[in-house]
């Protein structure tokens, strides 16, 4: 019998179990990703299912998947499945949802147990490339290494020890909803840098998004280059994209940045950062994610040097 209600999804986690084990210990736990529209698209099976392509995304905060698209409610055998809405980016409404708790799935040799699965029930993102998008069962059970340039990723056992050498090492922090913030430095035009608390938005195809709001430490830019419309799990996102003198993270400086500004909470429902940091920004780098010691580690790959493209 299947039992239905209605939830308010928070960000939170439910107790998992996974297994990168089952191979000699001496095999990485690596597998291939592709990157289209500037985001990373990892393989999930579950059980007997085709391979999906899911966004790989550090904002989201618990164990389990999003899946995009309604008619795969038929097609994956969900326990116990239930009603939800799952707020998102976006001024509007929630989105509806079919949930079901202790489902497993795998990914590359690792088998991740009593994960969370959600499939959306409206056609938002209907004709998408995309599945679905996941992340806390990477990022909270793992050190998370992404290398653009041969578009691999390797999962590193928490007990692994990486050699730091070579690698810029960024602080963490972690709010509530385990979104990792960390502190960048940027200048609009002639001012001096400001320092921004922004949180990263791995599924999000843009550079820098900049939060116009009552107390905000930056200033405006003079002009706007193009308009920016993009949508959420909660509706529609608008925005307008600027070209800024610099920003700076860690000790590196890039210059001629593109950042789209926001007002108020139509793109993030964050009332303390500052902004995001997203992948246009990010993919410069190979990645170490590390949220156990609270540390992101970056290191220049092949598209360092590639000039900010406005992304309508």
């Amino acid at each position: 019998m299947k039992y239905f209600c209605t939830l308010i999804i928070a960000a939170f986690i439910v107790l998992t179990s996974f297994n990168c084990n089952a191979f000699e210990k001496a095999q990485k736990h690596t597998f291939p990703f592709k990157l289209i529209n500037n985001k990373v698209l990892v393989p999930v099976n579950i059980g007997n299912s085709r391979t999906f392509d899911l966004i790989l995304d550090s904002g989201f905060g618990f164990d389990g998947m999003i899946l995009f698209k309604s008619e795969l409610a038929d097609s994956i055998s969900l326990h116990n499945r239930i009603i939800v809405q799952i707020p998102g980016a976006g001024d509007g409404p929630p989105s509806n949802g079919i949930m079901s708790d202790s489902m497993t799935f795998s990914s590359g040799n690792c088998e991740f147990k009593n994960q969370r699965v959600i499939i959306l029930q409206n056609e938002m993102f209907k004709g998408s490339k995309m599945d679905g998008v996941i992340g806390y069962s990477y990022f909270g059970s793992h050190k998370v290494e992404v290398d653009y340039d041969n578009k691999i990723i390797t999962l590193h056992d928490f007990e692994d020890t990486i050699d730091e050498k070579g690698w810029e090492v960024i602080p963490l922090t972690f709010d509530a909803n385990n979104k990792p913030h960390l502190n960048i430095y940027v200048q609009i035009k002639d001012e001096e840098p400001v320092l921004l608390d922004v949180y990263i938005d791995y599924a999000a195809s843009l550079s820098l998004e900049l939060t116009v709001r009552d107390g905000m430490k930056f200033i405006l830019p003079e002009k706007y280059e193009a308009d920016y419309g993009g949508f959420g799990l909660s509706g529609d996102i608008k925005g307008k994209t600027a070209r800024i003198s610099k920003y700076q993270i860690g000790k590196y400086e890039f210059r001629d940045v593109t950042a789209t500004f926001f007002e108020g909470n139509s793109r993030s429902k964050d009332k303390y950062a500052d902004g995001v940091i997203s992948n246009d920004a990010l993919r410069r780098f190979n990645l170490v994610f590390d949220y156990q010691n609270r540390k992101l580690l970056l290191k220049p790959n092949e598209s360092f040097y590639e000039p900010f493209e406005i992304i309508r």
